[in-house]
């Protein structure tokens, strides 16, 4: 490497070497520059800026503040050390600016005011919402049911009208208006029940097992006040059980009656529910096996929410659901009119021609019924 030498010159003066002792924790390490230079512990490189005196002479001037490789020391003093005093100096440099200036105080405040409002409102939203769930689960937990009941830990006091009852009714009245051959028409259990006749009782007798549920966590109950007598939703739905040979449909709505000088409070029904019926006698002249169809029936009931029932009664459901112990009524009904009843041959199980015969449309008016009821 060649030698660097300074130029002649009368204005320019070097000075006397001189020894400065240091301590130890104010000296620097030497500083490298160029392709030799290690890469363990070294100054990060920065231009360097030269500037003139004069046109003959020129000055190397102090380079700019060197930035910190990672692993350096400073006399004896870690990096991380000098990078924290360096955070510190800053930091001291910015609040001394924010405070020095016009209104640095009070902006300031108004920042820290602005946080304490955000972080305020953050707390708030989020106790609230746990209260809102909190709450929310509460009254779903608490829902006063008929009776009084709630709901209590693990453990439910299920009280009516919501659960799986069992409906028993007597068949107490069989109407065959509708059709112009009354062996088309069929009430189960075939038999209906008689005062004179005791035997009646058991052989009329016919269980409805079905659900009562909540749509909502508001619903009719006993003590609900009275409503206009046309009824209001009830928030309940009411549906049968999975049983192949019983009336079949789910999620039907209930209407609510409040109490008045005739009834009691009661819970009302009626949908579309078409009815299969297979003839006790033969419909055509070669003795065929025919099916009717009714498909204008209508299943309605009326459940009673108070009063007492009779002692004809006797429950043939399933013993796993309770006994409902209030009047109950239940209809199925069919208008006359035309394709009413539609009946077929059966082959095989299999729908074969159509039978007409001894068939005549009756009017709108004539209708076939079957009444069920747990009381009179």
């Amino acid at each position: 490497m060649s030698e660097f030498k300074l130029p002649s010159s009368s204005s320019l003066r070097v000075p006397a070497a001189r020894h400065i002792s240091l301590p130890a924790s104010q000296r620097l390490t030497t500083i490298t520059e160029g392709a030799q230079a290690s890469d363990t512990g070294r100054w990060s490189r920065l231009p360097t800026f030269r500037s003139s005196t004069s046109s003959a002479a020129t000055h190397l001037t102090p380079p700019p503040p060197y930035g910190w490789a990672a692993g350096s020391t400073i006399g004896g003093e870690s990096a991380h050390d000098a990078s924290e005093d360096e955070k510190l100096a800053r930091l001291r440099r910015t609040w001394s600016g924010a405070t020095g200036r016009r209104g640095g105080w009070g902006r300031l405040v108004s920042l820290a005011v602005a946080m304490l409002a955000v972080i305020g409102l953050a707390i708030g939203l989020g106790v609230g919402l746990t209260v809102g769930r909190k709450s929310d689960h509460e009254s779903e937990s608490t829902v006063n049911i008929s009776g009084g009941g709630t709901r209590d830990g693990s453990s439910v006091i299920q009280q009516l009208p919501l659960g799986q009852y069992s409906f028993s009714t007597n068949l107490r009245a069989q109407q065959t208006n509708c059709s112009s051959n009354p062996a088309t028409w069929r009430c189960y259990p075939y038999t209906v029940f008689d005062r004179s006749d005791p035997s009646t009782e058991a052989s009329s007798s016919s269980t409805f097992d079905w659900i009562i549920q909540n749509v909502s966590a508001t619903y009719a109950t006993s003590t609900t006040p009275n409503t206009p007598s046309s009824g209001v939703p009830a928030n309940l739905t009411i549906s049968s059980t999975n049983n192949p040979f019983a009336l079949a449909f789910s999620d039907q709505q209930l209407t609510y009656f409040a109490d008045t000088n005739a009834t009691s409070p009661r819970l009302t029904f009626a949908f579309a529910l078409p009815k299969t019926v297979v003839p006790t006698s033969a419909l055509t002249s070669d003795n065929a096996a025919t099916q009717c169809y009714f498909n204008s029936t209508v299943l309605s009931g009326t459940i009673y929410l108070a009063g007492s029932v009779g002692s004809s009664a006797n429950s043939t459901g399933s013993s796993s659901y309770e006994e409902w112990p209030y009047p109950v009524e239940i209809i199925q009904s069919s208008p006359g009119g035309d394709g009413t009843p539609d009946c077929y041959e059966t082959v095989d199980g299999q729908l074969g021609a159509r039978v007409v015969e001894g068939l005549e449309p009756k009017g709108e008016r004539d209708e076939c019924r079957c009444e069920y009821k747990n009381y009179g």
